[in-house]
């Protein structure tokens, strides 16, 4: 069961939540008003938290602000609830930092199903990867947003492994896990190596993943990528491989086919240029980014976002 937090100003909605949310065995906290809300939640560090917009003293917007600021706060799952129930005001609430909303007036069952999907929400957050144990896309997303509702400048930088699926048809089951292995290494040693400790690696699945960094270092980070990869991948060939620029696979069919040598397609979305919103606008420009970025003759290629068009 979870510790939650009310802050709502309503005294009769907020004891009968209570009172439902303590009958199904969670661990209850209530405050009315958004004065002293904020410390409130320092104090009781609650997993997940009913937040009113309209309150006395702060508004929820101001403290989900906060919340995603403060170190000890910022996983909190945060529902919005909301009287208005208008789209500027719901997006605005979830730009902030909110995980979800509910409008009023609601039911007891509605808001169950909601606190049952922020929990499973929290739960995913501590999901890695059995092969690379790197945190998955729903962790990266959640923390995207927290980057943008801080106003932080931030670099998402999409990594795809072309050739991978060639390499692994010509060597094997296992092989996989190797490159896949040996690649997670490489994402965490480089980033000690340059020095960026301000960073989120997640793995979306097989040969697809994400690393999210200060916009400051994002230009030796992509560079430094590159040209580690392309040195590190040639383990991977023979001689012979590397002389031919490509490793002979099997298809479904049997067909014999040419698969060139791995590198890496980069793309990169960022906010030097572009308002984002949302974790959702990022990935748009990120799968737009990513089909711009394609290798050639076994080497690695970033490709940059420039458009300056808000999102």
């Amino acid at each position: 069961m979870s510790r939650i937090l009310i802050v709502d100003d309503e005294v009769d909605l907020t004891g009968l939540i209570q009172t439902k949310l303590a009958a199904e065995g969670h661990q209850v906290f209530v405050i009315n008003t958004g004065e002293g809300a904020f410390e409130y939640a320092k104090q009781v560090k609650p997993e997940i938290c009913l937040l009113d917009i309209m309150l006395p003293g702060a508004t929820g917007y101001q403290i989900c602000r906060r919340m995603r600021k403060d170190p000890e706060l910022y996983r909190i799952a945060i529902l919005m609830l909301t009287a208005l129930g208008e789209e500027p005001e719901i997006i605005h609430g979830l730009e902030q930092g909110a995980d979800d909303y509910l409008s009023k007036p609601f039911t007891l069952e509605r808001l169950m199903d909601k606190i049952g999907s922020l929990a499973a929400l929290l739960t995913t957050l501590d999901y890695r990867n059995r092969v690379s144990n790197l945190p998955g896309t729903d962790a990266l997303k959640r923390e995207i947003n927290h980057k943008l509702a801080r106003g932080e400048a931030i670099a998402c930088v999409y990594m795809d492994i072309v050739g991978f699926e060639g390499y692994c048809k010509s060597r094997g089951q296992e092989s996989q896990t190797e490159v896949i292995q040996s690649f997670s290494r490489t994402l965490l040693s480089l980033t000690r190596s340059l020095g960026i400790y301000e960073c989120f690696p997640a793995h979306m699945g097989r040969q697809h993943f994400i690393v999210m960094l200060k916009l400051e270092d994002r230009d030796r980070f992509c560079e430094g990528l590159a040209e580690t990869f392309d040195n590190e991948s040639r383990k991977f060939y023979t001689s012979e491989e590397l002389k031919n620029g490509y490793v002979l696979a099997t298809d479904a069919q049997g067909k014999e086919l040419r698969s060139p040598l791995m590198a890496l397609s980069i793309g990169v979305a960022h906010t030097q240029y572009r308002q984002f919103k949302s974790a959702k606008k990022i990935f748009e420009a990120l799968a737009q980014v990513r089909q711009k970025a394609q290798p050639t003759e076994g080497k690695s290629v970033i490709f940059m976002d420039r458009r300056r068009t808000e999102r």
